[in-house]
């Protein structure tokens, strides 16, 4: 979506509305909205325009200046009432209506929305090809209403794939499985490899999806095919371990997950669960050492002060624990997530 504006030279002040006030005086009225606009008073706006759309709800211009001082506050309710009314009243085609559609289709996307979104972020995509954000939305709208063909062939477009190939198939696949919708990256998945049989990494990424549905075997299962033709794969190597801990073979996971470390030095999180792996079999000497080792890396990983505070906990040592913990609860409080 191109940057939202408000102007009165963008506005067209012809409403047809029966109360509509004076020219000049109405001009005036857009005009210091404008200057509102411009020092990013949204508030100001409100106040300004809201008693006009009460008195003569017909004006186009003031539902747009609002819809859009709504949709920037963020109040996406009100930002939709607003600009649907602008969307009847406003002329269409003009720079105004379009820039309509399009802040009513985010609105609308924002608020979870996606059905009522789609046919309007359909209608802008003919006027911004340009625009790969927008596409994106537009992609993501129909993923949500599970219109995975048309998602797929959106992707393609914004990165330059052909839709029908198989990479066509495997980004959208990557992209949905990346927003949980695990199902419709499967189907891609899946119709890549009829079109190309041997397709690399499919088993990584069947690993991937069988592990996001809590499918610990069958996660396994396929990262060790994966592992059979691409052996220096260190992410396969750790969702192998993550997958061997939650079905309770620690031993198989120690193995995998420092195999994963060997191949990526930098990995905190191989790291993270290999040092929990290691708490589970009370091995704590050596789950304090690969601790330190994550918080040399990442000092501001919550995950690990708190499972480092623990492990100090059960050797007996209070003080370094109550230290560690109030580091962790720091960095907890100041927003950083848990691995």
């Amino acid at each position: 979506m191109r940057g939202i504006v408000f102007t009165a030279a963008l506005l067209s002040l012809g409403s047809a509305a029966a109360q509509q006030p004076p020219a000049s005086e109405y001009a005036g009225v857009l005009a210091q909205a404008e200057k509102l606009f411009a020092a990013g008073d949204q508030d100001g706006v409100i106040r300004l325009l809201g008693p006009l759309a009460a008195k003569d709800p017909k004006l186009a211009e003031v539902q747009h200046g609002l819809g859009i001082a709504y949709y920037q506050k963020p109040d996406f309710p009100n930002a939709i009432r607003h600009l649907s009314m602008a969307f009847r009243l406003e002329p269409e085609n003009t720079p105004a209506w379009r820039q309509t559609v399009e802040i009513l289709a985010m609105a609308y996307y924002f608020s979870n929305r996606a059905k009522d979104a789609l046919p309007l972020l359909e209608m802008a995509a003919a006027w911004t090809e340009d625009n790969t954000n927008f596409r994106y939305t537009l992609a993501m709208a129909y993923l949500a209403t599970h219109d995975r063909d048309n998602a797929r062939r959106t992707f393609a477009g914004i990165f330059g794939l052909a839709p029908e190939s198989p990479a066509g198939y495997v980004l959208a696949a990557d992209l949905m499985s990346q927003e949980k919708y695990v199902d419709d990256s499967e189907a891609m998945i899946l119709a890549a490899l009829k079109l190309q049989p041997g397709l690399p990494l499919v088993n990584y990424k069947l690993g991937l999806i069988a592990l996001t549905r809590g499918r610990a075997e069958e996660t396994a299962k396929h990262m060790l095919k994966e592992l059979e033709t691409n052996p220096g794969h260190s992410n396969a190597w750790h969702y192998l371990g993550d997958a061997y801990v939650r079905m309770g073979k620690l031993d198989d996971a120690v193995v995998a997950l420092q195999r994963a470390i060997w191949l990526n030095l930098q990995s905190a999180r191989s790291y993270l669960l290999l040092a929990s792996v290691y708490t589970q079999q009370e091995r704590y000497f050596v789950a304090e050492n690969t601790l330190k080792r994550v918080i040399d890396m990442d000092p501001r990983m919550y995950e690990a002060h708190f499972q480092l505070a623990r492990i100090y906990h059960k050797t007996g040592r209070p003080e370094l624990a109550r230290k560690e913990m109030s580091v962790a609860n720091e960095l907890k409080a100041s927003g950083a997530e848990p691995q």
